[in-house]
């Protein structure tokens, strides 16, 4: 539908949590002159959302491609020098600061690109030098022990000069040395023998330490071996076998004067290189030093120049003004501070022309981002909100309701005033010490401190409904004094102040005054008691909770004036949802409220109270009849059939005439459309421009009919969800009872210290580990998905998904890059 012929949604006048801001479409103009000033300041505010006015040219297309790419070669050669930096013991990066545009103007960005790289090829060439020593060095170390270790293998052999020569001509044994990994030792040994068909002798012995291997870099065992064997033939096969073991030859004198001589050369070669690789070792550390305190400033230059280059490829440059031209999303009442910002550029760049910034009316199909104005208590609910879905623009928000109503549904589950306690002081120790676990690497610890203000809600909420269980780590809490009493006349309990007639069993006059009477957790009937009340009370809650819902969705159709969705979706669902469930909750009320215990009541036999299931199934089995034990008030079958009736007309008045009322007004506006426009080229037969898209009349009926039934069959089975917080309620009850029942009170009744001590020490582990963790994340978890199915399904997102507002902002490009 043509917009013109529809009118336009209200202005929101809430506030900005309860409905997104209003947003306007702005047309910027700056100088070239001044343009890096003006998108950095744009960068800096973060108000602005920039559109793409070059959406058909790719990445490599765009005139700052090229800057964007060595961008990123500089982000590459500056994360080379923090691994650097970070490989190296005493030398630290200082924390991160805000830079002001002075202190990044003083960095220039062609210096810098040059300086980059000719750091980086220095601190190659180091590290190829210190690996160099480092491989010579170890190899001297290997070549050292097998020095000394072999000489012990020669030690027996008489040393007459060259009459024993073993290398020499004058036999025909020869031998090979080396070091060979420890594990690998007794393959090597099979090896030789195998290969040699024994014809070799070997022989070893165990470092005591570990060594650098010389190639691998790592540590590991070895040991030091020496072949003996006759013929060349057999030294080659031996070399390839060693070779294969990843095992180091070296060479070894049979001659005591060679070793001798061999041996102080290598001592000597190794001091020499010990020296150099020490002094390497400080060159590199006091460059890198100079360096890591520096590299904040590079980063945060070279990121924002990027961001700078990504954010000049959106616009377009207008070569005969020599304008940049810009288009973009931004929060209504901060415009100025956009004005404001691309003033200061101007001067800052001295340019002489002004910037301008215009409000544009954006086209019918552009549809406004949606933004939240939200401070770091609302923004976990935001989130929890949008996981679900981003809402459309000036569509109700959830998240103020989430507020209140996702901890208390959390604590109807999960309440006890111990747990409550732990929970709540756990997150009051969070936010008391947000500022050290905000910049915490821990994903974990990250997770929690985000949501550290809706735990510390859970909790609280927690306390409270614990209060109304009247449980303490499952102990009730007798404050106030029981007001029951059990006396030799009866077995039942009667109310201290009345009971005058123990065998009547009457309530007391007043009850306790806080939750439920401590007597109960120790009764027989408790869990009858408990459930009963439990019951009833999470269908009171999920059948209000709904109709929020419902009522919010006539919410939004008044603010986008849409009246058919009022009084074709919205009055049909409210009375089809109050005829059953609605009246369910009149009904468990009723029963609440009613004084069974007065004389007129007592007097009456048939005056019992009912069962509401019965009651509920007969008013559909058997409309217009109910028996005298289910009867609740006067006129209640007249009542429910009238109920039954309006249900049922509530389904047709649903299905039926919306589609054909948006059909009728679809062929209205196309009409008039083609009358003011006798000589449109594009017909508008099969344009819906309120829905964005064709109007199919056989597609609306089906989707209408799907709605009408998912609504139906959904508000039973929605109501039926909520009986989740009855069930999660009492299995937290229960594992509360047979932890303490169990582990704390029957070791306390062995009488044990130990016994005691261990018990306790069970106990806190089960309270810790199932029912503060396992226990509190089922029940986040169920009342997540109460909210995202039950509740906001009735009016969030009903017609898609929105877009959220996504500015042009340094901190949240930063904080992005930081979690990548």
């Amino acid at each position: 539908m043509d917009g013109d012929m529809m009118p336009a949604p209200k202005k929101s006048n809430w506030g900005s949590l309860f409905r997104s801001e209003d947003m306007v479409l702005l047309g910027l103009y700056f100088d070239r002159a001044a343009a890096e000033q003006t998108v950095h300041e744009l960068g800096r505010i973060g108000l602005v959302e920039l559109i793409d006015l070059n959406p058909h040219y790719s990445p490599f297309q765009r005139t700052f491609a090229a800057d964007v790419k060595r961008c990123e070669e500089m982000q590459r050669r500056l994360r080379f020098l923090y691994q650097q930096v970070e490989g190296l013991d005493g030398v630290f990066v200082p924390d991160g600061e805000e830079y002001s545009r002075e202190t990044l103007q003083v960095v220039r960005l062609d210096d810098l690109d040059s300086h980059l790289g000719q750091l980086e090829a220095n601190l190659n060439q180091m590290n190829v030098q210190e690996e160099a020593l480092h491989l010579q060095m170890n190899e001297r170390i290997e070549h050292k022990y097998v020095l000394e270790i072999c000489a012990t293998f020669f030690s027996d052999v008489p040393r007459s000069g060259a009459t024993f020569d073993l290398g020499e001509s004058r036999t025909m044994l020869n031998f090979i040395t080396g070091v060979v990994q420890r594990e690998k030792l007794p393959a090597f040994e099979r090896l030789l023998f195998r290969a040699t068909k024994g014809n070799c002798h070997l022989k070893f012995n165990d470092l005591l330490k570990p060594v650098i291997d010389p190639h691998t870099g790592e540590s590991m065992d070895k040991a030091v071996f020496v072949v003996f064997f006759s013929g060349e033939t057999v030294r080659t096969k031996i070399t390839k076998i060693c070779n294969a073991f990843g095992a180091n030859l070296y060479p070894f004198p049979f001659s005591h004067n060679s070793q001798m001589t061999m041996y102080n050369e290598c001592r000597a070669r190794l001091n020499d290189l010990e020296n150099v690789t020490i002094t390497t070792r400080r060159q590199k550390v006091e460059t890198l030093s100079e360096i890591a305190a520096k590299l904040p400033l590079w980063s945060e230059k070279v990121f924002c120049e990027k961001a700078v280059y990504h954010t000049l490829n959106l616009l377009n440059f207008d070569t005969s003004q020599k304008l940049f031209v810009g288009e973009g999303w931004c929060p209504k009442n901060r415009v100025d501070d956009v004005r404001l910002a691309l003033d200061r550029a101007v001067r800052r760049a001295n340019a002489q022309v002004p910037s301008m910034v215009e409000e544009r009316k954006p086209s019918s199909r552009e549809t406004p981002p949606t933004y939240y104005r939200i401070n770091k208590f609302t923004e976990i609910f935001q989130t929890i909100v949008e996981s679900y879905g981003v809402a459309q623009y000036h569509e109700v928000n959830p998240a103020p309701f989430l507020i209140t109503s996702f901890p208390f549904l959390f604590g109807v589950m999960f309440g006890d005033v111990g747990h409550g306690i732990i929970m709540a002081a756990f997150a009051f120790l969070m936010i008391l010490f947000e500022k050290r676990l905000q910049y915490s690497k821990n994903e974990m610890v990250q997770n929690l401190y985000k949501g550290r203000y809706i735990i510390f809600l859970m909790g609280v909420f927690s306390i409270f409904t614990g209060f109304i269980y009247n449980e303490f780590f499952a102990i009730p809490l007798d404050i106030f004094g029981s007001r029951w009493k059990y006396t030799s006349e009866s077995n039942m309990a009667c109310g201290i102040d009345n009971c005058d007639v123990p065998s009547e069993v009457l309530p007391p006059l007043h009850p306790y005054p806080l939750g439920f009477d401590p007597i109960w957790k120790g009764s027989q009937n408790s869990l009858l008691f408990f459930n009963s009340y439990k019951m009833k009370f999470s269908i009171v809650i999920g059948v209000s909770q709904m109709v929020l819902g419902i009522c919010l969705s006539c919410v939004n159709a008044k603010f986008f004036r849409e009246p058919i969705d009022i009084w074709y979706v919205f009055v049909p669902q409210m009375i089809f949802m109050n005829s059953i469930f609605g009246y369910l909750v009149f009904l468990i009320l009723f029963k609440w409220l009613k004084n069974w215990n007065s004389e007129a009541c007592m007097s009456d036999p048939t005056c019992e109270p009912p069962d509401l299931k019965a009651i509920l199934i007969g008013m559909f089995m058997s409309p217009g009849n109910v028996p005298p034990k289910l009867k609740l008030y006067d006129g209640q079958a007249f009542v429910q059939v009238l109920l039954l009736l309006a249900a049922l007309v509530a389904i047709p008045w649903m299905l039926l005439p919306k589609p054909f009322l948006l059909k009728a007004r679809f062929e209205r506006t196309k009409y008039q459309i083609v009358k003011n426009n006798s000589d449109l080229e594009t017909p508008a037969s099969d344009v819906d421009s309120h829905h964005h898209g064709p109007f199919n009349f056989g597609d609306t009926m089906v989707n209408q009919m799907i709605h009408t039934i998912e609504f139906v069959l959904g508000a039973v089975s929605n109501t039926a969800s909520y009986l989740r917080l009855w069930a999660l309620s009492l299995a937290h009850a229960e594992l509360s009872d047979v932890f303490l029942e169990k582990l704390l009170y029957t070791s306390i009744e062995t009488g044990s210290p130990v016994g005691i001590v261990i018990g306790f020490s069970m106990w806190l582990c089960a309270t810790i580990g199932v029912l503060m963790l396992m226990e509190s994340l089922s029940a986040f978890l169920h009342a997540l998905r109460l909210h995202w199915v039950e509740f906001q399904n009735k009016f969030y997102n009903l017609h898609g998904t929105g877009r959220k507002f996504a500015p042009f902002d340094f901190a949240e490009l930063r904080q992005a890059e930081t979690e990548s």
